[in-house]
């Protein structure tokens, strides 16, 4: 009997290979648990599909990410933090206030998982880089700048 593996079965066949198997390991054991399916050619059809449908919803996340870093990557972000005349600084600027001012500026909603920062907080006047993370493969760096006021 054919058969449209849905899951992977150790030892047996991955998710979507189409394997011939015995009557009965197929209707006692398979078919029950749900991994796997009689050969039919619309079975076949709809299992493809959603195939797929999954491989167009990831290159659709993937592209995009990849337009968020684009209109990132390279940019700028200026901040104000009062300082003493000694350098000493009032206060920092954190993912919160780098997420606000993205949103703002490029209309790109972030959390805080997305942004890493060097130190937790940039708590400096001058340039710090920080690197907005939005997967393994999709990474921009980004300049803070921070006056004094």
């Amino acid at each position: 009997m054919k058969v449209l593996f849905l899951k992977h079965v150790i030892n047996v066949a991955k998710a979507g290979e189409i394997k011939d198997v015995k009557p009965g390991y197929a209707v006692n054991l398979l078919f029950p648990k749900g991994l796997a399916v009689e050969l039919t050619p619309t079975e076949e059809k709809k299992f493809r599909d959603r195939i797929q449908k999954e491989e167009n919803h990831r290159i659709g996340l993937l592209e995009d990410r990849h337009a968020i870093v684009d209109k990132l990557n390279s940019k700028e972000l200026v901040f104000a933090l009062k300082a003493s005349n000694t350098g000493k600084v009032y206060g920092g600027i954190g993912e919160k206030d780098i997420i606000n001012q993205i949103q703002k500026k490029y209309k790109i909603t972030l959390s805080k998982k997305h942004i890493d920062l060097p130190d937790g907080h940039i708590k400096k006047i001058g340039e710090t880089f920080i690197y907005i993370k939005l997967g393994k493969d999709a990474m921009a760096k980004m300049k803070i700048l921070v006056n004094k006021v």
